[in-house]
């Protein structure tokens, strides 16, 4: 019996030893893991001043390696590559560099068509005619113009006369109707006009600015263009003009502000290992190997991310990475045939994260030049969608006689 306590004892006392040591191992293993984690994360990882001169490597390498004609290339791919560059972007004309923006104002034709058209209500971009051609989307042009901050007095020959900038908003703004795509119209609209701007539509319907702001909340991200990217966008282009204004985020306005950061979250959420945002966007995690396939959906995410985010998340790992992922693909892949849309875009997105971070912070990021309106504002355009028809009521059975 006695033998059998103690060997009863020293059973126990070998399991407690190897339980303890168990528990002292575990955190240790745990522990060790999350430091290789971190050490290959950080490893991956340039200083923020060495990813700043691989992107400023990238977009000249752009600028220099996709260089378009004026006699090969459409208007629709001319005004990426004016999105990406602004007012100083370069074709090739006849073998020699000229400017674009001066080059589309002296009255040129596309296709047997002119590039502007003078309208009832001001001008216009020629509208879309097919794929690829002139403008995508209703008013794609007068959001590009706006990226490039083109004053409203300049002016663009068409076959009839000359048209201003001013012209083709104040068209747009007669144009606005219900139920269509807004992106690119208040992208445009709330640039030139600030966030309070109020006017009526060519059948004296009464318009404002929240009333974009609205329709664009609406939109489901994942049946938009691009996978929502250009309406969060022109959301957060329109969101940083209304904070520039001074006001507090109220009504539509916070609403939108809560619709892109949650989009800002879904896109880290959804990132993956190496860098590159979804190429499923917002909808589901998934990654792809293709080069174009990546500067086509971490091009565009990146746009948005580089127009929504707070200056104290740009240097947050997740974005140093997204960054550096887009650049290097651009550098080790220029030789690669590339869709100019998905190049362009990408490589705005990496224009506004250079802008914001070199010292004289030039990156525009809404409009600054409106001031709070002092005035009582005139209500907000109701356009609320169709509610369903309420069910029929059942018909009440006769009384017994």
């Amino acid at each position: 019996m006695g033998l059998y306590c103690r060997l009863t004892c020293l059973i126990f006392l070998v399991s407690c030893i190897s339980f303890l040591a168990g528990c002292s191992n575990a955190p240790q293993a745990e522990s060790n893991a999350d430091s290789t984690t971190t050490s290959i994360d950080t490893r991956e990882l340039e200083s923020p001043e060495e990813l700043l001169k691989k992107v400023e490597q990238a977009i000249e390498l752009a600028r220099k390696q996709y260089h378009l004609e004026s006699d090969k290339h459409s208007p629709w791919e001319i005004y990426h590559g004016m999105l990406a560059f602004r007012k100083d972007y370069e074709i090739r004309k006849e073998g020699k560099d000229v400017n674009a923006l001066e080059w589309i104002s002296s009255g040129i034709y596309f296709d047997k068509e002119p590039w502007f058209q003078k309208t009832e209500f001001g001008g216009q971009a020629h509208p879309y005619t097919k794929s690829n051609a002139f403008e995508g989307h209703k008013n794609q042009s007068l959001a590009i113009l706006a990226m490039a901050d083109v004053p409203l007095d300049h002016k663009f020959q068409t076959p009839d006369g000359p048209i201003t900038v001013a012209d083709i908003v104040h068209n747009a703004q007669k144009e606005i109707q219900e139920n269509e795509e807004v992106t690119w119209s208040l992208w445009g609209l709330v640039h030139y006009l600030g966030p309070d701007a109020a006017w009526q539509d060519k059948k004296g319907e009464e318009w404002n600015m929240e009333d974009l702001v609205y329709m664009q909340n609406q939109t489901l991200s994942n049946d938009s263009a691009c996978g929502g990217t250009h309406a969060l966008f022109a959301l957060a282009y329109a969101r940083n003009t209304y904070r520039n204004s001074g006001q507090r985020l109220r009504g539509y306005w916070l609403e939108a502000d809560q619709k892109i950061q949650r989009h800002i979250e879904e896109a880290r959420a959804m990132q993956n290992f190496d860098g590159s945002f979804s190429y499923d966007y917002f909808f589901q995690k998934s990654a792809s190997e293709n080069f174009q396939e990546r500067l086509e959906t971490t091009g565009h995410t990146l746009e948005f991310l580089m127009m929504a985010l707070p200056d104290d998340r740009l240097n947050e790992d997740w974005v140093r990475k997204a960054i550096s992922l887009l650049a290097n693909d651009l550098i080790e892949n220029k030789d690669e045939q590339v869709d100019y849309s998905a190049l362009y875009h990408a490589i705005d997105g990496l224009v506004i994260y250079r802008d914001r971070m070199s010292p004289d912070r030039s990156a525009q990021l809404g409009g600054k030049k409106f001031a709070a309106a002092n005035s009582t504002k005139t209500e907000v355009k109701v356009l609320k969608p169709v509610l369903p028809p309420a069910p029929a009521k059942t018909a009440t059975p006769p009384a017994p006689q």
